[in-house]
């Protein structure tokens, strides 16, 4: 009896400690609120305005290496943009913004002058290319090849950068975001013209 009334008069709290206890232990529960939160529009990326100044570049030796070996130096590539997202599959944030990236590169229009380029922070190629099936993504993945710039990347999973056909960062974004919104179609969209 005494059990059951302790139970009673504790239900919120054992269901807090139960919500608490799943959120801290798996990653999918985490990444499923994650996306909830994602949902509500709060975490919408924003495109730049055409008026921004970007005074960064993206050095010309910067290369990243696909998941079929292929070696992509961004230098060589003048003309093309870039939507560079590091990420890593343990990610809760990263694997929440995943579908929105996935989403936006569907709409995309000149798939051949946009690259999207998913940069496993932690090389481990075999298990992101699986996750990414898994999910039945479209994205390809890719490892650096070369040492990343502070200013492109400082260690913030997720980091979003966008380089535009001059070889200039003209979008950053530290932390998850849902990219499949119209503003940011169109922006990309009309960088590759």
């Amino acid at each position: 009896m005494g059990l059951l009334r302790f139970i009673k008069s504790n239900i919120s709290n054992i269901l807090f400690v139960l919500f608490a206890g799943i959120m801290f232990f798996s990653a999918d529960a985490r990444t499923l609120l994650i996306k909830g939160l994602m949902s509500t529009g709060l975490y919408n990326a924003d495109a730049p305005s055409k008026d921004l100044k970007i005074s960064k570049s993206v050095p010309s030796d910067l290369t990243f290496r696909s998941e079929d070996g292929e070696l992509l130096k961004l230098g060589e590539n003048k003309g093309e943009v870039y939507f560079i997202n590091f990420w890593a599959t343990w990610c809760p944030p990263c694997r929440a913004e995943m579908p929105s990236i996935n989403s936006l590169y569907s709409k995309i229009k000149n798939k051949d002058k946009v690259n999207f380029i998913m940069v496993d922070v932690d090389n481990k190629i075999a298990s992101s290319v699986k996750f990414m099936k898994k999910h039945s993504y479209q994205l390809k993945v890719y490892s650096s090849e070369s040492a990343i710039p502070e200013h492109i990347f400082s260690g913030t999973l997720p980091t979003t950068v966008i380089v535009g056909p001059k070889g200039d960062i003209v979008f950053q974004h530290s932390g998850m975001a849902d990219y499949d919104n119209a503003e940011m179609l169109n922006f990309l969209n009309a960088l590759s013209r």
